[in-house]
């Protein structure tokens, strides 16, 4: 089949970015021909990408003009690339399948400071999001999770039967169990002059307040555990929450690197107090490393946490005494409970395969 990715930008970066390369490269294995819409991507990538590319102007200015430009020459650039179909990424208005990759907008935006609330590329999201599902410019969509779609349709009023749910695939055989967990945790625990006899808590963010991590914060001042904080930087006002809660000692901030696997493989939990994701690729990589989590229901990926068995449920994760609370409950598991929730962790996690992904997309490429 023929087929069109339109992005405007095809890069190593965002979830949505990192998901369209590894799909597109699965797509030419299995034998289908590639045209690549966007305006920005790189050598590397255009020569990791076999196929056609349609490099589109890139305005200078704003990112709400870029956006806008790129919505305006996408369709057409589709429509004359002579595809069978075409599937978008990002926010463009008209292609045969939206795959969504952020969620509804409309609802995170509720969570931003009221000064990018009203901003002029904040609104002009908000309109495209409308026009796209109001709008039967698009006839599909695909998304990663029940919650994402129910959203969209309360909120746009878009019909159930224009929705796919395709969960995001995880690469079990990179995401696994260490062989020798206690040699795994020894290690990891020295490199980051942690006490290996408190409990070791997870969490994983490039968007700290989103993620819910002052909550965590006030929360762990009751705890008597460490927390590994995986990704960006601490900012002067959370550096300054940590010095003020005197949990200093407890904190330990480590750079996203290659070592991304161990350190799943050496926590004993994975604390994920979102308050919106689509779809946390975190949430199935913890579980595949035989990581059990507590994740936030605010996250689409908590249709595949049953709680109590591979997991618990954070209902309420912007409240730091029921946050600490949950987490107690959580570090009473002893080792043999402990084991159970981590084995069915990972055995949730195990059909969801590259392949079965491709197979459930033929399918909607089909109809």
């Amino acid at each position: 089949m023929k087929l069109a990715l339109i992005h405007p930008q095809i890069i190593r970066g965002s979830g949505v970015e990192n998901f369209l390369i590894e799909f597109a490269k699965r797509l030419t294995r299995a034998g289908h021909e590639i045209t690549y819409i966007t305006s920005l991507t790189t050598p590397e990538i255009g020569a990791a990408l076999p196929g056609r590319w349609e490099l589109l102007p890139r305005l200078r200015g704003s990112a709400t003009t870029r956006m806008w430009h790129f919505n305006r020459l996408a369709p057409r650039a589709a429509m004359t690339a002579g595809v069978d179909l075409s599937i978008g990424f990002g926010r463009t208005c008209v292609q045969d399948i939206h795959r969504n990759g952020t969620g509804c907008h409309r609802l995170y935006g509720n969570l931003l400071p009221l000064w990018q609330r009203y901003s002029v590329k904040h609104l002009y999201e908000l309109y495209l999001e409308r026009r796209l599902c109001e709008g039967r410019e698009t006839p599909k969509f695909v998304t990663s999770s029940a919650r994402v779609a129910a959203q969209l349709q309360g909120v746009y009023g878009t019909h159930g039967e224009r929705f796919r749910i395709l969960t995001p695939p995880v690469e079990t055989q990179l995401f696994r169990p260490a062989e020798n967990r206690a040699n795994t945790r020894e290690i990891y625990c020295r490199k980051l002059q942690t006490d290996a006899a408190k409990p070791v808590l997870m969490f994983v963010s490039v968007s700290h307040r989103r993620r819910g991590l002052e909550p965590l914060l006030e929360a762990m001042a009751q705890i008597d555990a460490t927390l590994w904080i995986v990704g960006k930087n601490l900012s002067p006002a959370l550096n300054d929450r940590i010095k003020r809660l005197g949990i200093g000692a407890r904190i330990r901030v480590v750079p996203v690197t290659s070592h991304l696997v161990e350190l799943y493989q050496s926590a004993d939990w994975f604390v994920h107090p979102t308050q919106y994701d689509a779809f946390s690729n975190t949430v199935l990589q913890s579980m595949a490393c035989g990581l059990p989590g507590l994740v936030s229901v605010m996250d689409g990926a908590v249709d595949h946490v049953r709680n109590g068995e591979n997991g618990l449920m954070l209902y309420h994760p912007q409240q730091p005494r029921e946050l600490a609370a949950r987490i107690q409950e959580a570090l009473a598991f002893d080792a043999a409970a402990w084991q159970e929730l981590s084995d069915a962790a990972r055995e949730t996690v195990l059909s969801l395969t590259w392949e079965r992904h491709l197979e459930e997309w033929a399918g909607v490429m089909g109809e």
